[in-house]
């Protein structure tokens, strides 16, 4: 019995041997060990590695948000011309307002009720003219009626209402600054028609409106074709995603690059609509590259593409665009038309399977052909006026607002003006360099304003083709010859000793000038005797010029050339009273203003307003100035000059226009090395220079010259005379020839004079003969 082991301590052995087993089972195994220690530390990394993730997450979103809240795109300002004005009574001719409405975009086809197009019929036309907004205000659509009755304008409402006038909306010129970089035209979303967004959708992310800026599908597939691939083939990006590598990214193709453009999408969802992002999209895309300038966005190719604005194209034009998002060089319908053309019936062939079109409008879509627009809205065309805008805006805008901000820039220019100028300046100077190869080299320049308010309505700086950036209207500061001379008579007819009736011995002079004789002669070197005043100044008699002017006083005659406007310093001098002045073909046209608009303009106007794109008005120009002459004595300066192509160096203008009553003068310097020619109608006063830039002498004169170019200019302008009222102050009378006497209807030696009120005849003549 003492042998026995008690049952206590038999226990204490169990228990221990239990507690021995159990502390070696539940001791972890070395790989559990591991795990452990692997979750641990990974959990550790993994929250380290967030930190950065994160920060690199929260980069990117400040990124998005700063871009697409700010100023997404810095956009040169555009600038534009003034409207076309149409009036009812102006002489007009069915085939020009035709071609005019062409050349502004619209499309002519069987009827005028969408806006942007136009019908004619054999005697009439009509048009549904666009709405604009411009410093002026909004000005609503209209539909009117023009038919040409004996060679005048006659506009009409569609209830046969008589309209005064109607107007075609300004057109875009050019860009100031930064423009040969971007074109681009920003869009508002109201402003996107519903067609482009849908065909846009249906072609390129169907599933727009759905995913939150990518899709799952699109990643899958193309991860599923890169790989089979063994390359990077296909994106799958979304609308979304192809925004954030547009405006985001840069275009290489990179996993890491992907990932960011994920991840951007994704914020750019979370924090804005899909209105806004599809808008960003259509101002955004890039779709052609011309020349240095990249073509973005949709309204702006749409312009560059067909010459209308975006809401005017047809579906297939719509389709055309969509088309070209996927290859803008590939699908160019400009450099491969073949090419363009099966892209864009691809497109209409996937919205016919998607039953977005009909199979009847598919059939008839694919068969119209593509109608680009006439490309003739170029800088070698407005280049020359886009200087002056530049010019006069440097004084109120710096540079980097011009070039970055989008302004609207309102000026006066006429497209119409602008155009047959252009043509005259290049057209003449082609046809003389033809007829004397000498003339080989010779330049030209023009300035065309609007005679009553000064506003430049065209600009020509050179005669080549395309614009050179050396702007002679502005850079040629040359002698301007006898278009000195009506500055001249002005000052004599102010002096109140002389009329136009006044007579003048036209006979040879000696000057003694610095000690040198100057002895001046005729340009037929002769001299004519006694001649009244206006036959002096019409037949551009120097002699007789040269002693008016001695008797009036030559320092008399500099200061009136500086109360007409040159600005630029000069000492009179004899030589002066026959257009040894200096100035540029700018400073003469201010010089003309004043007399052309009879006192109503003294200086010339460029730039009207610039406004900003919400259409909030952010400048006008007011034109200011006056001078110190009456609108009297203008007007009968203005009136004196008429008689150039009645009896002087104009005939041959007067003998194209027969019926037209203008006032002209021509110019010409020593040893003929510059050709000028003023002509004034009832619509504009135009300036025409002609002259070589090495200063040589020429075969030509300002009749044989630079009158050519007015006249070329004129027939394509439809011009109106000149008024035959005068303002207060002025009268106009037939005069007797040889007796200061107002000639009754029944005589025959009279002519038709202006004068200021006090220096007329106080006699008259009945001109009865005794028997």
């Amino acid at each position: 019995m003492a042998n026995k082991p008690s049952v206590k301590s038999s226990r204490k052995s169990s228990t221990s041997k239990r507690k021995k087993s159990s502390s070696r089972q539940s001791r972890p195994s070395w790989f559990g060990r591991i795990l452990r220690r692997l979750f641990k530390w990974g959990l550790v990394f993994s929250l380290l590695a967030s930190i950065p993730f994160s920060a690199w997450v929260w980069w990117l979103n400040s990124q998005v948000v700063t871009r697409f809240e700010g100023q997404k795109w810095q956009v040169p300002s555009e600038v534009y011309s003034a409207p076309i004005i149409l009036k009812s009574g102006s002489p007009w001719k069915k085939q020009d307002l035709e071609s005019l409405l062409q050349e502004t975009g619209y499309r002519f086809g069987r009827n005028s009720q969408k806006v942007g197009w136009a019908a004619r019929s054999r005697t009439k036309v009509s048009a549904h003219l666009r709405s604009y907004v411009d410093h002026l205000g909004f000005h609503t659509s209209e539909r009117r009626i023009f038919s040409f009755k004996n060679g005048l304008l006659d506009i009409r409402a569609l209830n046969n209402q008589s309209i005064e006038e109607a107007r075609i909306e300004p057109q875009r010129i050019g860009f100031l600054y930064g423009g040969n970089t971007e074109n681009r035209e920003i869009l508002a979303y109201e402003d996107i028609p519903k067609p482009l967004i849908d065909i846009l959708i249906a072609v390129e992310d169907r599933d727009f409106y759905q995913h939150w800026g990518i899709s799952l599908t699109g990643i899958v597939r193309a991860i599923v074709v890169n790989v089979t691939n063994g390359a990077r083939r296909q994106g799958g990006s979304t609308l979304t995603q192809q925004l954030i590598k547009n405006m985001y990214l840069s275009s290489e193709r990179t996993y890491t690059r992907k990932l960011t453009e994920v991840v951007m999408s994704l914020l750019l969802e979370y924090h804005y609509s899909k209105e806004a992002i599809i808008t960003a999209y259509m101002n955004e895309v890039y779709l052609a590259q011309l020349g240095s300038s990249a073509l973005h966005g949709f309204a702006a190719a749409s312009q560059h593409f067909f010459g209308r604005p975006l809401g005017e194209l047809n579906v297939d034009e719509f389709a055309l665009l969509v088309g070209m998002v996927k290859g803008p060089s590939l699908y160019n319908p400009e450099r491969s038309p073949k090419r363009a053309k099966e892209r864009r019936d691809t497109v209409l062939a996937v919205l016919k399977a998607q039953q977005r079109l009909s199979t009847e409008d598919y059939k008839t879509l694919i068969n119209q052909p593509i109608r680009l627009a006439d490309k003739k809205k170029q800088r070698s065309v407005y280049g020359d006026y886009l200087d002056l805008v530049a010019m006069q805006l440097s004084r109120d805008f710096d540079e980097t607002t011009l070039a970055t901000q989008n302004l609207r820039i309102y000026t006066g220019l006429d497209i119409r003006a602008q155009r047959a100028a252009k043509k005259a300046v290049q057209r003449q100077v082609a046809l003389l360099e033809r007829q004397d190869p000498k003339l080989k080299g010779l330049q030209g320049a023009m300035v065309v304003t609007d005679r009553i308010t000064g506003q430049v309505r065209a600009v020509i700086g050179s005669s080549g083709q395309h614009y050179t950036g050396f702007n002679r209207v502005l850079g040629a500061v040359r002698p301007i010859g006898s278009l000195v001379k009506p500055p001249l008579y002005l000052s004599a007819l102010a002096s109140g000793r002389y009329s136009w009736w006044s007579k003048i011995e036209d006979k040879p002079l000696r000057f003694n000038v610095g000690g040198q004789i100057w002895q001046p002669e005729n340009y037929d070197h002769k001299s004519h005797g006694v001649v009244h005043l206006y036959q002096a100044m019409a037949k551009s008699y120097n002699l007789a010029t040269l002693n008016l002017a001695n008797q009036i006083g030559f320092d008399r005659v500099g200061d009136t050339l500086r109360q007409l406007g040159v600005k630029r310093p000069f000492t009179m001098h004899p030589a002066m009273a026959l257009g040894a002045l200096e100035l540029s073909p700018f400073e003469v046209s201010r010089l003309y203003q004043p007399i052309a608009s009879q006192g109503q303009s003294s200086e010339l106007g460029v730039v009207l307003a610039v406004m900003d794109q919400k259409d909030q008005l952010i400048k006008r120009f007011d034109k200011t100035g006056s001078v110190p002459f009456t609108d009297a004595l203008l007007a009968v300066t203005l009136d004196g000059m008429t008689k150039t192509p009645k009896i002087g160096t104009a005939r041959a203008a007067q003998g194209v226009f027969p019926k037209l009553n203008f006032a002209a003068k021509t110019g010409t310097t020593n040893q003929q090395k510059d050709s000028w020619f003023v002509g004034i109608t009832g619509d504009y006063s135009s300036i025409v220079w002609l002259g070589d830039d090495d200063n040589v002498p020429l075969s030509i004169t300002g009749s044989s010259g630079a009158q050519k170019v007015w006249i070329d200019f004129t027939q394509n302008m439809n011009p109106r005379s000149l008024p035959d009222s005068l303002p207060n102050g002025a009268v106009r009378y037939d005069v007797l020839d040889d007796k200061f006497e107002i000639a009754a209807p029944r005589c025959d030696d009279k002519t038709s004079l202006a004068f200021i009120v006090g220096t007329e005849p106080k006699d008259t003549s009945s001109c009865l003969w005794p028997f």
